[in-house]
């Protein structure tokens, strides 16, 4: 009989820092890029749209002996039931003999997974030397964008959020976001000095950013083309479905651009609707950020280009994330084993 490991997250919350994201998303990026990892097909149903929703998410990571896949549920009226709105679970199977491994909360792994995903892209699009950070959207993905941004990148030291949906600046929620940064930072020993500041003027704020991220649910443009001035790096994280869109279609159209997936990119991340509009086509996508990172494909080519990273999430980096929170709970003995 076969048996699987079951994590939790406080499980996975104990054995899994922000660099160990890092490392694990550039290694799942790296492997795509050389052919030793795919991305299959993603599944979405609509319950009740607007409402409630699904996707799953899968695909092979044979660089490391694996298939799997992660299915996200939303269902926004949860919270009036006492539940969280959002549930994610992953399951990790051996490629050798198909066997499950393990199953485990997925959210205590997106967080982390998603922030490095546009921190890699931040690392290896932008300028050296850049300081300041800038990120659109407040909510919960933020401390993380955050976070791994700063693990990343060692010269960033301020950072600028805006949150387009409110009209003053989020002084509460800039000092929470700090407070969580430095956790995370310093659970994986990488803490350092730096300031976080609640702005109201997005312009500004996306202005005087050497590199901007922008997580948020928008479907308009949050970031404006005229916002947006040479040599900056804007890495677009919360475009991950039809309908969905953060950046102006004429800043990716004047951008060298990169994405995580060609396909999910032009289908449901950044690129769809500006594709859709005509204003980019297909093949205005210079390559997938692996292929940067395994030094296949320039990236930055002049200090004064916008470069523009689209990731709209694929279950390779869940895939790798999973595994080294797996490898690390067996190995600190935490979990529950369960004979199928």
């Amino acid at each position: 009989m076969a048996k699987l490991l079951v994590l939790s997250a406080q499980d996975v919350s104990q054995v899994f820092t922000v660099t160990d994201a890092l490392a694990a998303v550039e290694d799942a990026y790296v492997q795509k890029a050389r052919g030793t990892a795919t991305a299959w097909p993603m599944t979405y149903a609509a319950f009740d749209p607007g409402v409630s929703d699904m996707d799953i998410r899968s695909g092979d990571l044979a660089g490391s002996g694996l298939f799997g896949l992660k299915l996200t549920a939303w269902f926004s009226q949860n919270p009036e039931r006492g539940l969280p709105d959002i549930f994610g679970t992953t399951l990790l199977a051996d490629d050798r003999t198909g066997e499950p491994m393990v199953l485990l909360n997925a959210s205590a792994i997106t967080g982390l997974r998603t922030g490095a995903a546009s921190a890699l892209g931040i690392r290896a699009l932008a300028r050296s030397g850049i300081s300041v950070l800038g990120v659109v959207g407040m909510g919960h993905q933020c401390p993380y964008q955050v976070a791994c941004a700063l693990a990343a990148v060692p010269t960033f030291d301020r950072v600028l959020l805006w949150d387009p949906r409110s009209a003053e600046p989020r002084a509460d929620r800039a000092r929470e976001v700090a407070a969580t940064a430095h956790g995370l930072l310093g659970q994986a020993g990488a803490d350092r000095p730096f300031t976080v500041e609640a702005v109201a003027d997005g312009s500004a704020a996306v202005a005087a950013a050497d590199a901007v991220v922008t997580v948020t649910p928008a479907t308009e443009p949050v970031v404006l083309d005229a916002w947006v001035g040479p040599g900056t790096h804007l890495s677009a994280v919360g475009a991950d479905m039809e309908g969905k869109q953060e950046l102006e279609d004429a800043l990716v159209a004047r951008a060298r651009v990169f994405v995580d997936d060609r396909t999910q990119s032009v289908s449901s991340g950044e690129l769809e609707v500006p594709v859709r509009d005509g204003a980019v086509a297909p093949d205005a996508i210079v390559a997938e950020l692996g292929e940067v990172l395994a030094g296949q494909v320039a990236g930055r080519t002049a200090d004064d280009e916008v470069t523009v990273f689209d990731t709209s999430g694929i279950a390779v980096q869940d895939l790798a994330a999973s595994k080294v929170a797996y490898d690390r709970a067996v190995e600190a003995g935490l979990g529950t084993w369960v004979e199928l």
